[in-house]
């Protein structure tokens, strides 16, 4: 009996203590970001939004060149710079 009181009194606090510093430790980690990857998530995230914002900008750049390019296509058909002058010079008359 006295065997079984020994190991009872050592081995109950043992394993409370384990236990008590184990949830401690997982709560460090979980308030570190689980050793730092939800920092490199949240930083990688904020890139790709940042790529996106580009890739937009990049596009809307590309359509408004098209239509100029359009718009001066359609001016030397029409005979050139000179052709484009006077028919905004007939228009008023």
């Amino acid at each position: 009996m006295s065997t079984r009181r020994s190991i009872a009194t050592f081995a109950i606090p043992a394993f409370l203590v384990g236990f008590c510093l184990g949830g401690v430790s997982l709560h460090i980690a979980s308030a570190e970001g689980l050793f730092g990857i939800k920092d490199s998530v949240t930083q990688i995230g904020g890139s790709l939004m940042e790529m996106q914002k580009n890739v937009d900008e990049l596009q809307k750049n590309m359509n408004q060149l098209k239509q100029t390019k359009d718009k001066l296509s359609s001016l030397s058909l029409g005979g050139g710079v000179s052709g484009a002058m006077d028919s905004l010079m007939n228009k008023g008359k």
